[in-house]
C-alpha cells in the first residue's frame, strides 16, 4: 500500500492499536485484521468517505466494524467496535445501527473472505450516482484485495522458506534415519497446522509400509495401519508423485479407512510420497481433527518437505554404504598384503639357476600365483591362474597353493602331485571354479626338467647358445596337456621331460600377459612376449632373469599404455647359468 506521512501514520497507529499485531509468519492470514499494520487501509477508507460523501466502513471476517478515529466528528455516526458489540450482545442490549448499507464489496485472499468494505447512503449534497459509488467501492476493494494477496503470498513464501531452512538444519543435526524422520514430521505438523502425522517406509523387497515415526496417533490406529500394503488407492497415488488431500476421511467415499478415521477422530488428510530418484521409499502423512482441505500451496510445501526428507534418507544410506565400502576396502587391502606375502619374498639361491618373477594383479586381490619350492636339492616351479578375479579367486588361489605345497613335499611323481591337487579342488569347489597350473621340477645336477600342465599356457624355452644371437628358430614350447584342475576328479596328468643347456631361458606366464590389449583392442600376444626377450638378448646376450622380466614388462607398457588391465599378469623366468672358469 502507498506510503503515508508520519502524522497520518501516528494517527492511524492510534486507531489500529486495539486490533492487535499483524499475522505471525507461518500462519495463513484469514482476517483483514492480519493486514492492518500501519493504519493505511483505515485512512484510505476515511479519504474515500470524505471525497464521495458516502461513509465507508471496514468490517472484519465476522462482520464487526473496525472503528475509524474521526468518524463521529465527520459523519455523526459510530459503528459498533468489536468489544462494544460483544458486550452489547452479552447484555441483551440492542446494537447501535450506523445506517443502512448501500453497497458492500468483499475482500478475499486465497478464495477466503477476510473482510468487506461497507458503504452507507451518502448524505447532504453528495452526488447521487449510486452505481458510480458502487463501482468505486468495488475498485477500492479490488485494490485492497490485490495488496492483501501480495502480502499473503509473500508471507506464505517466507513461511515456506523458513520451514525448509529449519528442516535442512534439523536434518543436518539428525544422528540417524529415525531422528531425520521425526524432525521432518514435527516441522510439517507445526508449519501446516496439522494435529497428527506419521512417516512410513517401504520394506525392502516387499509391498508393505512400516511406520517409523508418528505424532498424535493412538496405539489402536498404529496397530491397524502398520505393515499396510502400498497398493491402497491413496498410498499408490502418493507413491506415484501426487500430493493426496482429503477434506474428510470419515465422509470421503474412496477412502478405505473411514471407520478407523471416525474412531480416531481424524478428518482432514494430506499425504506425499518419499522418492529417491524415482524409486518410492515411503510416505509422510498429516491429519487434522476437523474437516480441512489442504490448499495447493500447502500441498507443495508438504511435497518439498517429503523430497528433502527422502534426500536426507538417501544420503544417510549412501554414507552407510560408503562406510561399509571403506571397511571392506581396508579388509581387502589387508587380504591383498597377506596374499602377496604368500608369494616368494626372495628368489631361491642356486648355483645352477638364475630366477626372477613378477606378479601384477588387476585388483587388490587376484587369482594368479607363482611359487618356487625347495625339494631337497631339486627346485619346484609353479605358475597358476584361478578363474575369475577379486576375493573369490584369491581364496581359491590360496587353497591351490597350499594343496600343491603339501603334496609336492611328499610325492615324487609330479603327475601324481597334480592329480591329488585336482581331487582336493574338485571336492571343495563348484563346477564353475577351476584353475590352470603349470608345475615343473628342475634337477640342478643333470639339468633335466620334468614338467606337467593342467590346461595352462605353454611355457617357452629360448636356446641362447654362447656366441649365437637367438631368433624365433631357437624357441621351443613345453607342450604337455591336461585338463584344468577342479573339473574332473578322475583326471590323470602326464609328465614331459626336457633337457636344459647352459644359457637356456624358460618363460612361464599366465594368459593375462599375452591377452593384454592396447587402445585399439589388439592383443599383445605370445609372439610379442617372445620378441621382447629376443630383442633384449640381441643387445645383451647375458641378460639376467631379472633384466628379462623388467624388459618384458617395459615392452608391454609401450604397447599397452594406460589402457585398463583386464586380467592378472604373472611371469617367471629361469635361466640356466653358464659355467665360468
Amino acid at each position: 500500500m502507498a506510503e503515508r506521512s508520519k502524522t497520518d501514520k501516528a494517527q492511524a497507529n492510534d486507531q489500529d492499536a486495539h486490533v492487535g499485531p499483524a499475522s505471525q509468519l507461518g500462519r495463513t492470514p484469514d482476517s483483514i485484521r492480519d493486514f492492518m499494520t500501519d493504519g493505511t487501509l483505515l485512512a484510505l477508507c476515511e479519504e474515500f468517505s470524505r471525497l464521495t460523501g458516502a461513509p465507508v466502513w471496514l468490517r472484519d471476517r465476522t462482520g464487526e466494524a473496525i472503528v475509524l478515529g474521526n468518524a463521529e466528528r465527520a459523519w455523526g455516526v459510530v459503528p459498533p467496535a468489536e468489544g462494544a458489540a460483544r458486550a452489547a450482545r452479552a447484555a441483551g442490549a440492542p446494537e447501535h445501527d450506523p445506517g443502512t448499507p448501500a453497497h458492500t464489496a468483499p475482500i478475499r485472499v486465497g478464495g477466503i473472505t477476510i473482510g468487506e468494505l461497507v458503504m452507507l447512503e451518502p448524505g447532504g449534497d453528495a452526488p447521487a450516482d449510486p452505481d458510480a459509488l458502487a463501482r468505486a467501492l468495488e475498485l477500492l476493494a479490488a485494490h485492497v484485495t490485490e495488496a492483501c494477496e501480495a502480502r499473503a503470498s509473500l508471507q506464505l513464501r517466507v513461511r515456506d522458506l523458513k520451514a525448509m531452512l529449519s528442516l535442512s538444519a534439523s536434518l543436518a543435526r539428525a544422528r540417524d534415519d529415525d531422528a531425520s524422520m521425526g524432525a521432518a514430521l514435527e516441522l510439517a505438523i507445526t508449519t501446516l497446522g496439522a494435529d497428527a502425522g506419521s512417516v512410513a517406509l517401504v520394506d525392502e523387497g516387499a509391498e508393505t509400509l512400516t511406520l517409523r515415526t508418528w505424532r498424535g496417533l493412538s496405539e489402536e490406529w498404529l496397530a491397524e495401519r502398520d505393515r499396510e500394503r502400498v497398493t491402497g488407492e491413496l498410498s499408490k497415488r502418493a507413491m506415484e508423485g501426487e500430493v493426496v488431500c482429503v477434506e474428510d476421511l470419515t465422509r470421503d467415499e474412496p477412502s478405505p479407512i473411514k471407520e478407523q478415521a471416525a474412531r480416531e477422530g481424524l478428518h482432514g488428510f494430506a499425504c506425499a510420497g518419499l522418492n529417491d530418484h524415482g524409486r518410492p521409499v515411503g510416505l509422510i502423512r498429516l491429519y487434522t481433527k476437523r474437516p480441512r482441505l489442504f490448499t495447493p500451496t500447502e500441498g507443495e510445501l508438504l511435497r518439498s518437505m517429503a523430497q528433502q526428507l527422502a534426500a536426507a534418507l538417501a544420503n544417510t544410506r549412501l554414507l552407510r554404504l560408503r562406510e561399509e565400502d571403506e571397511r571392506m576396502q581396508r579388509q581387502i587391502r589387508i587380504a591383498g598384503a597377506v596374499q602377496r606375502r604368500m608369494l616368494p619374498v626372495r628368489m631361491p639361491m642356486s648355483s645352477k639357476f638364475d630366477l626372477a618373477a613378477r606378479y601384477v594383479p588387476s585388483f587388490e586381490l587376484g587369482g594368479d600365483f607363482y611359487d618356487f619350492i625347495d625339494l631337497g636339492g631339486h627346485l619346484g616351479i609353479a605358475v597358476g591362474d584361478v578363474v575369475g578375479k577379486g576375493v573369490p579367486a584369491a581364496l581359491l588361489m590360496s587353497a591351490v597353493r597350499a594343496s600343491l605345497r603339501a603334496h609336492a613335499q611328499d610325492v615324487y611323481d609330479i603327475g601324481e602331485v597334480l592329480r591329488r591337487v585336482n581331487v582336493a579342488l574338485t571336492d571343495d569347489t563348484l563346477d564353475n571354479e577351476f584353475t590352470t597350473l603349470w608345475y615343473a621340477v628342475a634337477d640342478p645336477f643333470t639339468l633335466g626338467l620334468t614338467h606337467c600342465s593342467a590346461g595352462h599356457e605353454w611355457p617357452v624355452v629360448i636356446r641362447a647358445e654362447e656366441g649365437v644371437t637367438p631368433t624365433e628358430e631357437h624357441v621351443q614350447r613345453l607342450t604337455t596337456d591336461g585338463m584344468v584342475l577342479g573339473i574332473d576328479r578322475d583326471q590323470r596328468y602326464a609328465a614331459g621331460r626336457f633337457q636344459m643347456r647352459p644359457g637356456d631361458i624358460i618363460l612361464a606366464y599366465t594368459d593375462g600377459l599375452p591377452d593384454a590389449t592396447n587402445f585399439e583392442g589388439k592383443r599383445y600376444g605370445g609372439k610379442r612376449v617372445r620378441g621382447s626377450v629376443l630383442e633384449l638378448l640381441a643387445n645383451e646376450p647375458e641378460a639376467t632373469s631379472a633384466e628379462i622380466v623388467e624388459h618384458v614388462f617395459w615392452a608391454l607398457r609401450q604397447f599397452h599404455g594406460l589402457n585398463q588391465r583386464l586380467d592378472d599378469m604373472t611371469l617367471t623366468v629361469m635361466r640356466v647359468r653358464r659355467e665360468r672358469d
